[in-house]
């Protein structure tokens, strides 16, 4: 992977600013966001009602890290070296952003194993417990990082709701990934105190916790 440097502020605005008026045959979550996560087995519904003209704004919105501002170019060139963008421009854009999406979630699992590691029922953290809590956030921020710059590559044009519904459904992914992720990292934080900014993402909402100060990190290559 190319190191990526991203020094731009959070944002408030939507990279899937993408509302219409819903038309009539709108219909719940349920049917559409569920095929998103057939990989993973889940049958969990949103609750919510989303249209069929919409359903990729949705999804982009709930990859969206509202404190960042991530375009897809910037997601691209941290996760694909430079000797694989022949075999990357070959790819479909809805492989594309199964790539990434791929390697987000082969970072949530790397830091949800590292975090699941360290036992929570010690003194303090000594000099290796403490770097694998610090090699955790960097898979994390990597991760989120990946999916923000999809949501970019929607907002941007890049990505079309097609596509985008179709990446999701062949991967499969499931939002118990990122909860495991974060619960694992929340107990890591209540046992030993450690900072850590909370996902922005609106995939989860819980954000009561100790949080780092300062604008989100940057992508660094593992």
């Amino acid at each position: 992977m190319t190191d990526k440097r991203d020094n731009t502020s959070g944002t408030d605005e939507s990279h899937a600013n993408r509302e219409d008026d819903k038309p009539d045959d709108a219909r719940t979550a349920e049917s559409r966001a569920a095929a998103a996560s057939a990989g993973s087995g889940s049958e969990e519904s949103l609750g919510i009602t989303i249209p069929d003209d919409h359903v990729g704004a949705f999804v982009a919105q709930a990859f969206e890290d509202v404190e960042r501002s991530t375009e897809w170019t910037e997601a691209v060139d941290a996760a694909i070296p430079a000797d694989a963008r022949g075999a990357w421009q070959s790819l479909s854009t809805r492989d594309q952003v199964i790539e990434l999406l791929t390697l987000a979630d082969e970072f949530d699992a790397k830091a949800t194993a590292l975090l699941e590691e360290i036992p929570l029922d010690r003194d303090g953290l000594d000099d290796d417990r403490y770097e694998r809590v610090s090699d955790a956030k960097r898979l994390r921020r990597n991760a989120d990082i990946l999916r923000d710059g999809i949501a970019a590559g929607y907002a941007e044009g890049r990505v079309s709701d097609d596509e985008l519904v179709a990446a999701i459904e062949a991967f499969g992914f499931d939002t118990a990934t990122i909860a495991e992720r974060e619960d694992a990292l929340d107990a890591v934080s209540s046992a030993y105190n450690v900072e850590f900014r909370p996902y922005g993402g609106t995939l989860m909402t819980e954000t009561e916790i100790e949080t780092e100060s300062g604008a989100p990190d940057d992508f660094e290559v593992m």
